[in-house]
């Protein structure tokens, strides 16, 4: 195999619920995540009814592809369906685009780091190393994760604009793909996973000119998704927008319960909080040995917004691991 690079470091996901359910000794039922970013429940559409058609014709493959789902999501977005590239997720479309314009000898470039760790494993898997002395591509993640922050877009380009938690903040680089100049290699990426709950369905898209999204589609394996999984997010674009009206009430809810006990989340524009703690690590692995996992950060948790009494419960346990 060609060799990877000397940078690599493979993806490192959290701990099962099984694990931390052990850890604590609770039921797996008992334990509440606060690391994945995603919501707590699944959509109303997330129901047999939805999956039923693709069901009886899961023997089949979709000849000729999934053209509806395309002109939902482009209607969404205010694009033609030629300007869409679906994907198994977003982390789908960030590995597409690392491999179609990076190889081995370039490098690849991150905005605003530390950020998605994905974006490093993309760069190393396609044969690039991570760095900022002539970038042939440059990722940025607006809102930002882990800080929550609407970060400015950078100048560099070619540019992949990661904007899965554009439904929490509304802002979004897709007008800029309207503008010869300044939108000229730009790709958005979006995902199913974050305000439409559909994180295990595997559904995320990019959005970019004509010309680009017709290359990055070529270089896209002839069939990203399944059809149950385009049957649930085409169900979830026919409902509207998503509703997040609750989870940012929440959210500002859960940071001044977080202020009460002396920590200072920062702003956020997501469904998440970052929360700096020079004891980050200890009340990280303190919450974890109580059922409740949150994603540590270098020098800060980052807490995602879960139901009201989830969160009450979470500011209970780190009023017991802070000092009084």
């Amino acid at each position: 195999m060609r060799p990877l690079s000397p940078q690599f470091t493979p993806y490192g996901w959290a701990r099962s619920t099984p694990e931390i359910a052990a850890l604590a000794r609770i039921a797996p039922a008992e334990v509440l995540r606060f690391d994945g970013n995603t919501p707590p429940d699944p959509p109303p559409t997330a129901s047999p009814g939805t999956v039923a058609a693709a069901l009886e014709r899961i023997n089949a493959y979709r000849h000729g592809g999934f053209p509806e789902l395309l002109q939902a999501i482009a209607d969404y977005n205010g694009v033609e369906p030629e300007n869409v590239v679906l994907g198994a997720g977003a982390d789908d479309i960030l590995m597409l685009c690392a491999r179609s314009y990076g190889g081995p000898g370039d490098r690849i470039s991150i905005a605003y780091e530390p950020s998605y760790p994905l974006y490093r494993v993309a760069a190393w898997v396609a044969g690039a190393d991570v760095g900022d002395d002539a970038p042939v591509l440059t990722f940025v993640c607006r809102p930002h994760n882990p800080t929550g922050a609407l970060v400015d877009l950078p100048a560099a380009r070619p540019l992949v604009v990661d904007e899965a938690y554009f439904e929490y903040a509304g802002e979004t680089a897709v007008p800029l793909l309207r503008d010869p100049v300044l939108g000229d290699g730009v790709i958005v990426v979006r995902t199913f996973s974050k305000a439409f709950g559909l994180a295990s369905a595997r559904v995320g898209y990019g959005l970019a000119a004509g010309d680009i999204a017709a290359e990055l589609n070529a270089r896209q394996e002839p069939a990203p998704v399944s059809t149950l999984s385009a049957a649930l997010a085409l169900a979830g674009l026919e409902t509207g927008p998503p509703d997040v009206s609750a989870t940012i009430a929440e959210r500002e809810r859960l940071a001044d319960g977080l202020r009460a006990l002396g920590l200072e989340p920062l702003p956020s524009w997501t469904n998440f909080l970052l929360v700096p703690h020079e004891r980050a690590a200890e009340l990280a692995d303190g919450l974890l040995r109580r059922g409740l996992a949150v994603r540590p950060s270098p020098g800060a948790i980052r807490i995602t917004v879960h139901r009201p009494d989830a969160d009450d419960r979470l500011l209970a346990a780190l009023a017991a691991l802070l000092p009084s």
